[in-house]
């Protein structure tokens, strides 16, 4: 018999302090509560805490049109008053109708005002820059429309011989310049993407000239600056010829004019 007996437990609850049976508190449903945990109000106290309403507010007409109206029982004959409490039926006092504006306020917190819309050169909700927009008749040549991302620099995007896409920030002057020497396009503001691979370049630059070098006008099958790199030139189609082998290393880093004259 006293196998089959239970220990009753208890438990404290936190409104009405009293100790009360396991079995009055509801169980906990989270992920880390446990098989024996249980919530910290009684049954009844939730009941009690629930019937609790929010005060009405009354405005100040309803509050003028109530204290005028009679009351019921002073209207009523003196007879129906002398009745002994036993036989007098209760009295219904009819309700005052509000207003729908003081109707019962809710008990919800008021919401908070939106944040306005961020700009264009601004972060966006996930943190993510977000350039301002190109207009509708733009021309992908047109270097005039770029601009710096907020740490001063441009983005470069291309692919490389493998077909491999790559990206790097470059100064907005380097930009410029392999924009208007068609080398790049303009993708957005502060976006520009190379037209050419390595392999590409090379390609180009001997089909276009024919694979005749520019200095001698004999066979050539390299690629020569014409302004050197080493003085501010770049790898682009304006600035880049065919030149035969031996041209390309009597030229080395010097000015164009310059080797045209000891040829």
């Amino acid at each position: 018999m006293t196998d089959n007996l239970q220990t009753t437990q208890y438990k404290q609850c936190v409104h009405c302090l009293e100790q009360k049976p396991v079995t009055d508190f509801l169980r906990r449903t989270g992920r880390r509560s446990g098989p024996a945990s249980r919530r910290g109000s009684c049954r009844s106290c939730r009941k009690t805490r629930s019937r609790i309403t929010v005060p009405v507010t009354v405005s100040a007409a309803n509050q003028e049109a109530a204290s005028k109206m009679v009351s019921p029982l002073a209207a009523m004959p003196d007879a129906v008053a002398a009745l002994p409490a036993s036989q007098a039926e209760p009295v219904v006092v009819p309700a005052v109708a509000s207003e729908p504006a003081a109707a019962a306020v809710p008990a919800v917190a008021p919401k908070r005002p939106r944040p306005s819309k961020a700009p264009a050169r601004t972060a966006g909700a996930g943190g993510k820059y977000r350039p301002s927009p190109l207009p509708a008749n733009y021309s992908p040549s047109d270097a005039s429309l770029l601009r710096t991302t907020r740490k001063g620099t441009v983005w470069m995007r291309g692919k490389t011989d493998k077909g491999r896409r790559w990206h790097q920030e470059i100064e907005l002057e380097l930009a410029v310049t392999l924009v208007k020497e068609r080398a790049a396009v303009v993708v957005n503001r502060t976006t520009i993407r190379r037209l050419f691979s390595n392999k590409d370049f090379r390609s180009y630059i001997l089909t276009r000239d024919n694979y005749t070098c520019h200095f001698c006008g004999q066979y050539g099958d390299t690629i020569d600056h014409m302004l050197p790199r080493a003085k501010g030139g770049h790898t682009t189609p304006d600035n880049c010829v065919c030149a035969c082998n031996e041209c390309n290393q009597s030229k080395a880093d010097k000015d164009i004019d310059e080797f045209m004259r000891e040829l």
